[in-house]
C-alpha cells in the first residue's frame, strides 16, 4: 500500500512539473510572438522619431552653415578676381606713363653727361655782361625745374608700377587660396547633404510607420495665438511668424509656405525688413546676447548645445516656432521645448 502511494505521488508530481513547464512555455512564446509583431510601443516610436528629428535637424543646420562658408568664398573670390583686374589696371597705367617720360629723362639725362652747362659757377664762368649773367641764370633755373619735375614724375610712376604689381600680386594669391577654399567648402557641403539627405530619410520612413492616430497625438495641437500690439521690427517678425501657424515643417524649408526652424526666422525678420543668416549655426552669432530675464518679444531663443533649434519669444514665456517633421508651426511654452542655449536679441 505504501508503494502504491508513493508511485501515486510521484505520477501528481510529474504532471505538476509537466504543467508548469507547458505553462512558461506558453507564456515565452506569447510574449516573443507578441514582442515580434509589435516591437515598440506607441511612445516609443514616438520618441524615436523625436530623435531621429534632432539629429536631422543638426544636420540640416550644418548644410546652411556649409552653403553659408561656400558662398563667402565665392564672394571673396570673386572680390580678389576684381581687386586683381584694377591692380593690373594700374600697372598698366603707370609702365604707359613711364615710357612717356622716358625720352625726356634721357635727353636730360644725355644733356648732363655731354657738358652742357648746368651749374651757377660755369654760368658765371663764361658771361660776358651782368645781363648775359641774369639770362643764362633765368634759363638754368627753369632747365633745372624741368628736369626735377620729369625726374619726379618719372619716379612717382615707377613707384606707382611697382606698388600696383605687388597689389595684383596679393589679389592673384587671394584668388587662389579663395579657389582652393572653394573647393574645399564645396565638397564639405556636398558631403553634408548626403548626411542630411540619409537622415532625412530616416525621419521620413519612421513617420511613415506610425498609425493615424500615433501621428495625430504626435502633431498635438496647432496654436491660433493673434498678432500683438506695438511698432519696430521686433514685433514686425513676431507677428509675420504668427501669421503662419499651421505651416508644415519642412526640412531645410525657407518659406513661404513651408519652414524649418531658422528658416521660419529668417523669414519673419525678413518680412520686418532685417537680413538674418539662414542657418542656426549662423544666427546664434547674430545681433548681441540677452538673458532669459531679459528677454522681450522678438528675441530669438536657440536650443541644445548645439544651438540647433531656434524659436521668436512672443512674451509671456511662449515661443513660436516651426518645431519638426510632422508638426506645424505653433506656439509653445518656450521651455517646454528643449534646453535653451542662449537667446539673442537681432535688434536695437
Amino acid at each position: 500500500m505504501a508503494a502504491k502511494e508513493k508511485r501515486s505521488a510521484a505520477r501528481r508530481r510529474t504532471g505538476h512539473a509537466v504543467l508548469l513547464a507547458t505553462t512558461v512555455l506558453s507564456t515565452t512564446l506569447v510574449a516573443g510572438t507578441s514582442a515580434s509583431a509589435d516591437p515598440q510601443q506607441p511612445g516609443d516610436a514616438a520618441g524615436k522619431l523625436r530623435e531621429l528629428a534632432k539629429r536631422a535637424e543638426v544636420v540640416t543646420e550644418e548644410v546652411k552653415q556649409a552653403k553659408e562658408n561656400y558662398a563667402a568664398h565665392q564672394d571673396e573670390l570673386r572680390r580678389a578676381k576684381a581687386d586683381t583686374a584694377a591692380a593690373e589696371h594700374t600697372v598698366a597705367q603707370a609702365r604707359q606713363r613711364q615710357e612717356a617720360l622716358r625720352g625726356k629723362v634721357d635727353r636730360l639725362s644725355a644733356s648732363a653727361y655731354e657738358g652742357t652747362p648746368l651749374s651757377n659757377v660755369s654760368v658765371l664762368m663764361t658771361s660776358e655782361t651782368p645781363r648775359a649773367l641774369l639770362d643764362r641764370a633765368s634759363a638754368l633755373n627753369v632747365l633745372a625745374d624741368d628736369k626735377k619735375s620729369a625726374l619726379d614724375s618719372f619716379s612717382a610712376a615707377t613707384s606707382a608700377a611697382e606698388n600696383g604689381q605687388r597689389q595684383a600680386s596679393a589679389a592673384r594669391d587671394r584668388a587662389a587660396k579663395a579657389v582652393t577654399e572653394a573647393g574645399k567648402q564645396r565638397a564639405q557641403l556636398v558631403a553634408r547633404k548626403k548626411a542630411m539627405d540619409a537622415e532625412i530619410a530616416k525621419v521620413r520612413s519612421q513617420y511613415d510607420s506610425l498609425s493615424s492616430a500615433q501621428r495625430a497625438e504626435y502633431a498635438g495641437p496647432d496654436s491660433d495665438v493673434g498678432p500683438l500690439a506695438g511698432s519696430g521690427a521686433a514685433i514686425a517678425a513676431v507677428n509675420a511668424a504668427l501669421g503662419k501657424q499651421g505651416s508644415p515643417y519642412v526640412f531645410g524649408a525657407k518659406g513661404p509656405s513651408t519652414f524649418d526652424c531658422s528658416g521660419l526666422v529668417a523669414w519673419a525678420y525678413r518680412q520686418a525688413g532685417v537680413s538674418v543668416p539662414a542657418g542656426t549655426q549662423s544666427q546664434v552669432g547674430f545681433g548681441r546676447a540677452v538673458s532669459e530675464s531679459e528677454m522681450r518679444p522678438g528675441d530669438v531663443v536657440f536650443y541644445y548645445s548645439s544651438a540647433s533649434h531656434d524659436g521668436i519669444y512672443i512674451g509671456g514665456g511662449k515661443v513660436v516656432h516651426a518645431p519638426t517633421e510632422g508638426q506645424n508651426v505653433k506656439v509653445a511654452d518656450y521651455r517646454s521645448i528643449g534646453d535653451v542655449h542662449s537667446v539673442r536679441r537681432f535688434t536695437s
